[in-house]
């Protein structure tokens, strides 16, 4: 009973700080992203309800971003309280041991490591996708900045059905001037040359138009068919066809498997893919790490004040964020494994910190 009541009373020293980072460090976001983007939506005459529903669309993502440094300024500010009342002497004084008073902040990093994960997995790509398309739609008039409009494309639109298009129009699920070549067995069995296609999401199925269907037996001779509409029995969705520009922010681990499956099965590169997964898969880590190296550093220095320790986060958390994009960048130019590139970050922090526990003798 004694150790719950103790552990209950240093976990509700973090989550004060913590709430209290969070909001302020995204507000340096958000301003940061009001002074970069205002100019845009003055020119476009867009009115501030646009603006505020930009803002709120980007707000779970600035929450992703900031998680860390809000979890190192609140076991800086927990700890940093504990040494300036006494509260850490008198601990030690008790019996218990530094690890074990340094335990329960460690779990509230944990516990703000899975919020962090599971916002970044659900809320936050959706709704920044959705604040991109205000963006670069309505305010840049850019209607096709996802580049889903591709031109003298060739793609396999099933295990043995390849298909090139003039133009292919992602957005509208349309092709203009359309070759599908089907095979069976590895023969050729039917080739379709249309003027236009149009995906029918109700059937699930690609309608061709205006133009002729070739048959072709077993001596491969060649039977045509001249038709105005003809439904085909290709049914890979346009997305499963050509993929849109990568948006890191705004997509989740499940869609960057899918997308990786699309690409493996289309034989082209997926490094940018494969690194921006383990990122993603590595990110709730940064929490834990940013609380064992504020423990190393208030263990270290041994005092601490309010100002000291925001200035601390917004540094050493910047700093942070800064080694994640250089290592995630060499990761996809291949100079790091994917793996690598996604885990080193916070378990290069993780040592450092351990190290400096160690000097301190808390550990």
């Amino acid at each position: 009973m004694r150790t719950k009541v103790f552990f209950r009373y240093i976990a509700r020293s973090f989550w004060g700080p913590f709430a209290f980072g969070l909001g302020v460090f995204c507000l340096l976001l958000l301003f940061g992203s009001l002074f970069d983007k205002l100019n845009f939506f003055m020119k476009s005459g867009a009115g501030p309800w646009l603006f505020a529903r930009y803002m709120l669309y980007q707000a779970p993502y600035f929450m992703v971003k900031m998680a860390p440094l809000a979890t190192l300024l609140a076991v800086l500010s927990a700890l940093g309280g504990m040494m300036s009342r006494g509260e850490w002497k008198a601990g030690l004084a008790g019996g218990w041991r530094p690890f074990d008073m340094m335990k329960p902040l460690l779990a509230c990093s944990l516990l703000a490591g899975a919020g962090q994960f599971i916002l970044q997995e659900t809320a936050a790509p959706g709704l920044f996708i959705r604040s991109e398309h205000l963006f670069e739609e309505k305010i840049r008039g850019r209607d096709d900045w996802q580049r889903l409009v591709r031109q003298n494309v060739t793609f396999a639109a099933g295990p043995e059905t390849f298909v090139s298009a003039r133009v292919f129009d992602g957005r509208t699920g349309a092709m203009q001037g359309v070759i599908a070549n089907i095979y069976k067995e590895g023969r050729l069995w039917r080739e379709i040359n249309a003027g236009a296609a149009a995906w029918r999401a109700d059937a699930g199925v690609w309608d061709f138009s205006g133009g002729v269907l070739i048959e072709y037996g077993r001596d491969l001779k060649p039977a045509l068919r001249r038709f105005e509409n003809y439904r085909s029995e290709i049914s890979a969705r346009p997305g499963d066809l050509v993929l849109e520009k990568l948006v890191p922010d705004g997509i989740n681990m499940a869609g960057l498997l899918r997308r990786l499956r699309l690409l493996k099965n289309a034989g082209s590169p997926s490094t940018e893919e494969q690194t921006l997964l383990w990122v993603k898969l590595a990110a709730p880590l940064a929490c834990p790490a940013m609380a064992l190296i504020g423990a190393a550093m208030v263990l270290l220095a041994r005092k601490s004040s309010r100002y000291m320790n925001f200035g601390l986060s917004v540094g050493l958390g910047f700093f942070f964020w800064a080694v994640i994009i250089m290592t995630q960048e060499a990761g996809n130019a291949g100079l790091l494994p994917p793996l690598a590139a996604g885990f080193l970050p916070a378990l290069l922090f993780a040592a450092v910190s351990l190290w400096g526990l160690r000097r301190a003798r808390a550990i």
